[in-house]
């Protein structure tokens, strides 16, 4: 058998070296895709991030809290002002196991999300002692801004203002929840 030598072009080969390297560079590449990709998730989730030795599993159980604790306080707010405002007697017993519900949502988001440290001053403003009702629609004003805050919203920019009022609005609800709590058990009796 004889073997032939082929003249290929010099640009054709530089051509097909340098396709090769590109392959080899993407694949190679591709972690780093992914590693930036996994690190702009977390910052546009503002939680806290989990180190990327730990398993991918607990980062989306992590994720899917985040989501589902969003949902549900929405979810409870609104069963909770169906409650105030349908026609009816008022079931104070459910009313104050969704309201607990709430804290409990509100306190995991608190933990799970970066948000910054809620200002006191906004946080301790005296409100006039309002009549239970007013104060659960005061409430639902406040859940209301948290999850219609533009961070939420506009995950790709993310202004320090906004998260600022997100972690005041939160701190909001943990604190009137957990007081309303109260109140509403000492009507359920």
């Amino acid at each position: 058998m004889k073997i032939t030598s082929l003249k290929v072009p010099g640009c054709v080969v530089f051509l097909a070296l340098l396709g090769v390297c590109e392959v080899y560079a993407q694949s190679a590449g591709r972690n780093v895709v992914i590693e930036t990709n996994r690190k702009e998730l977390d910052t546009i989730l503002l939680r806290k991030p989990i180190p990327p030795g730990e398993d991918t599993s607990l980062r989306q159980a992590k994720l899917q809290q985040i989501n589902d604790d969003f949902k549900a306080l929405q979810t409870l707010n609104n069963k909770v002002m169906n409650a105030i405002t349908g026609q009816g007697e008022v079931d104070y017993k459910s009313i104050g196991g969704w309201i607990g519900e709430i804290k409990n949502k509100a306190t995991r988001l608190k933990s799970n999300l970066v948000l910054p440290k809620a200002s006191k001053d906004e946080r301790d403003l005296k409100e006039p002692e309002l009549e239970l009702k007013d104060q659960l629609l005061a409430l639902d004003k406040v859940v209301e801004s948290f999850v219609q805050n533009p961070i939420f919203q506009n995950t790709n920019v993310v202004e320090v203002g906004s998260a600022t009022k997100a972690s005041n609005d939160l701190a909001r609800i943990i604190e009137g929840s957990g007081k309303l709590k109260k109140a509403i058990t000492q009507l359920a009796k």
